[in-house]
């Protein structure tokens, strides 16, 4: 009987809103708009690249005007190496301890394919995830469920052994969408009232508390 953990990726394995925010001031620094702060973009997190663009500039751009913004914070944010992203202190014990109890583990997450490979190869290739999902053509973003059902056909875990971990109201939606159990974590970038807003009723203060909320 497979049982399997689903993480969400930014703000909960990994912080990386400051590489976030050099690269989205950036793309608004080359294309004349005003940037933004630490936490204004930390807000912004979580509904995808395009969405992340689009509520960064703040003003109402033509389809190919903001396709070239787009174009270029993928590009930037691929390539750069994400130097000052890290992940959180106690993610690595936990998820060798959920490894060791014998769980397939994977990240479904709203950023791009390719940035997410870059991202998951840098920082989380040691643990082994089963699958890594990011932004991808054929699915829509979370909340959508349609990702993660794919994952627990590929995987083959029924709904009642899978959890869905993350930090952002598309994690505890797209959890609630897809009939499987989800932990909301609160060392990310949403209060635990904009979690419970969306549904949220497991919350986890630290990575540690996790192994005494998923078994």
């Amino acid at each position: 009987m497979n049982k399997l953990i689903v993480f969400d990726l930014d703000g909960t394995l990994i912080d990386s809103v400051p590489d976030i925010k050099d690269c989205i001031n950036d793309m608004l620094k080359k294309f004349g708009h005003k940037e933004r702060q630490l936490s204004e973009i930390k807000q912004m997190i979580g509904h995808g690249a395009r969405n992340l663009v689009k509520n960064a500039i703040g003003e109402d751009l033509t389809k190919d005007q903001l396709q070239a913004r787009l174009d270029y914070y993928n590009d930037i944010y691929t390539n750069s190496g994400s130097p000052k992203t890290k992940i959180f202190d106690g993610i690595a014990n936990v998820l060798n301890e959920f490894k060791a109890r014998g769980f397939l583990l994977a990240v479904l997450t709203n950023k791009p394919q390719e940035t997410t490979d870059d991202v998951y190869n840098t920082y989380l290739s040691e643990f082994g995830f089963d699958c890594v999902i990011g932004q991808r053509p054929e699915f829509k973003i979370k909340p959508d469920p349609d990702a993660l059902l794919y994952l627990l056909e590929k995987l083959n875990v029924k709904k009642e052994n899978a959890f869905f971990v993350g930090d952002g109201e598309t994690d505890v939606q797209v959890g609630i969408n897809a009939g499987v159990k989800s932990v909301a974590v609160l060392w990310g970038y949403r209060t635990k009232n904009q979690l419970e807003s969306a549904g949220a009723t497991i919350f986890a203060n630290e990575p540690k508390d996790l192994l005494n909320l998923i078994f």
